[in-house]
């Protein structure tokens, strides 16, 4: 009965919303209607028109913040409708010795208000939300919305005139041309008003274009203020937490790709990195910084979500803090195992068995070689390893993944030691990046890149190579990475249902990916296997959700890929 009250409260919310936006476009049309059919001009002032024009798009701005839960918007909200208000009120007291009662002033500048300002008191706790994570999709979204209320008011005006305003008729094509195209800026040309209402209308097109466009350049400079103020910063800050606290070789990707933001405690003692994506806020790893501190971290993070309609998630979590999750509400999946090389057991039991040995001895009879480059590397080096990476990506089922993985980019290789290994005329046929380890005894690679002529076991004699630098290096593991839905047989599931849907996934999914292959190739190395996780909330929706959006959020960008 409790969720059913919890829905329906939150319908009646969202209701109060929209009403907000209808309201907006209430005092647009009406004000049309006013100066086009009804012929209100000769009574109402030019200025008042415009006040409702404005007034109309400042309702509609506010409702696109307010569906995002805005203190700051409900905040405005009360000084604009007391001023749509007083308005009214104005308007009301002119018309009150006529004999036309204004039905259209009372009722969108009178009593759709006063009903919208009581629905938005009652909901007041509702509004939450004080900082935001702003995206371009939504600020593209009403930038799209707000110009369509422009245009409609445009072209609706001009063909709703006769021949008398313009000494013309008006078409729609026309009338789309020149609501387009008002100042000539085009075509070179507009058409000429000649009738007083139709230079009022002409003046108020202006006056609501100029504001959507005011309107809509606010909205897509607040994400770019978001993104870019102050991130540089924290992803430093973050940087340092991580080289003080870290225990994973792949808290690398917290930093990189650099699509992520960064969430503090109140003495920046701990945080977290995460990337919003259709609703999930999607957090990299387990938090960086002190157990004892992580307590207030999450529920400030659970608050915020829960004032932005967020679904909070952890992705590739460790064992260890699995409880910690469960003690704040959430459920946990297990996703996989990834393999941890121990170097001296590889080097004592490993090394010299016969498959690796025969691998070793064909490459080298072939006169294949490896060679380490140290960043900054040159172009043409770049150039080279991108030609092999291209070639891999040809290959079926190969495509770049970011924020958990690194794609290849210029900036993304300039950051890395490459290790190569090439044929016995010198061309590359294979490489792989190290990524730089917080946690100093473990080596971490993301690339295992090599061309498809490419003689078969080369990515095997590559990583002997490898192993043998990180002895050298001083390294007592490699992190050789995760193998998706391996050992969920091993582990007590939190969701039965999901469990059973990922097991079987795992039986039957070799023909879109080689979850078997994957594993296979790293279990003769015999590393130690390590469980990660999936953290997440409300049941199997959640998890669909969650999954729906990490698939989502790896996938990079062709603008990415081109501009690296």
């Amino acid at each position: 009965m409790t969720e059913k009250k919890e829905s329906h409260s939150k319908y009646v919310l969202r209701l109060v919303i929209l009403s907000v936006a209808i309201n907006g476009l209430l005092l647009i049309g009406t004000t049309l209607l006013d100066e086009v059919i009804l012929r209100h001009h000769a009574r109402t002032s030019q200025t008042l028109l415009y006040v409702h024009l404005i007034s109309g798009l400042t309702l509609l701005y506010l409702s696109f913040l307010l569906v995002r839960r805005k203190t700051t918007a409900l905040l405005l909200c009360i000084p604009v409708y007391a001023f749509i208000l007083g308005v009214g009120i104005t308007e009301l007291t002119r018309y009150s010795s006529g004999h036309h009662f204004p039905v259209l002033t009372l009722l969108r500048s009178i009593l759709f208000p006063l009903i919208v300002v009581g629905g938005l008191a009652y909901y007041r706790n509702d509004f939450k939300v004080k900082s935001d994570l702003e995206s371009f999709g939504q600020s593209v979204k009403f930038i799209v919305i707000i110009l369509a209320v422009a245009f409609l008011y445009g072209t609706g005006g001009f063909m709703l005139m006769d021949k008398h305003d313009f000494h013309q008729e008006i078409g729609f094509n026309s009338a789309a041309i020149n609501t387009i195209d008002q100042f000539g800026l085009i075509s070179g040309h507009s058409v000429r008003a000649y009738s007083r209402r139709a230079k009022l209308f002409t003046t108020s097109l202006s006056v609501i274009s100029i504001g959507a466009l005011a309107y809509g350049f606010v909205s897509l400079v607040q994400p770019l203020k978001a993104r870019f103020v102050n991130q540089t910063t924290n992803r430093q800050h973050m940087r340092r937490l991580l080289s003080q606290n870290s225990k994973d070789s792949e808290d690398f990707f917290k930093l990189w790709p650099q699509d992520k933001a960064y969430i503090f405690n109140k003495d920046r003692t701990a945080g977290l990195s995460l990337r919003v994506h259709r609703g999930i806020a999607l957090c990299a790893g387990d938090p960086a910084g002190p157990m004892n501190l992580l307590d207030g971290l999450i529920e400030d993070f659970q608050q915020l979500c829960y004032g932005n309609d967020w679904l909070p998630a952890f992705v590739h979590t460790t064992p260890q803090y699995t409880e910690f999750y469960k003690k704040h509400g959430f459920t946990s999946q297990k996703i996989g195992e990834e393999a941890i090389l121990s170097i001296e057991h590889f080097n004592k039991n490993v090394k010299d068995t016969k498959y690796f040995r025969h691998i070793n001895n064909k490459f080298t009879r072939l006169g294949y070689t490896t060679q380490l480059h140290m960043p900054p590397h040159s172009q043409h080096f770049v150039s080279q390893i991108r030609s092999v990476s291209s070639n891999w990506l040809t290959q079926p089922g190969r495509v770049e993944r970011g924020f958990m993985m690194g794609y290849f980019s210029n900036q993304y290789i300039q950051q890395c030691p490459i290790m190569t290994v090439s044929d016995e005329s010198g061309a590359i046929k294979a490489f792989l990046n190290q990524v730089y380890s917080f946690e100093k005894e473990e080596a971490n690679y993301d690339l295992l890149r090599s061309t498809s002529d490419s003689p078969g076991n080369i990515n095997d004699f590559l990583l002997l190579n490898f192993i043998d630098y990180a002895t050298k290096a001083g390294f007592k593991r490699i992190n050789m990475g995760l193998c998706p839905l391996v050992g969920l047989d091993k582990h007590e599931a939190d969701h039965a249902i999901i469990d059973g849907a990922l097991r079987f996934a795992y039986a039957n999914g070799d023909r879109i990916y080689s979850f078997s292959g994957l594993h296979r190739f790293k279990a003769k190395y015999e590393p130690s296997w390590s469980s990660r996780y999936v953290i997440y909330v409300r049941g199997i929706r959640g998890f669909s959700r969650t999954m729906n959006a990490l698939i989502r959020a790896m996938r990079v960008p062709k603008r990415f890929l081109l501009i690296g």
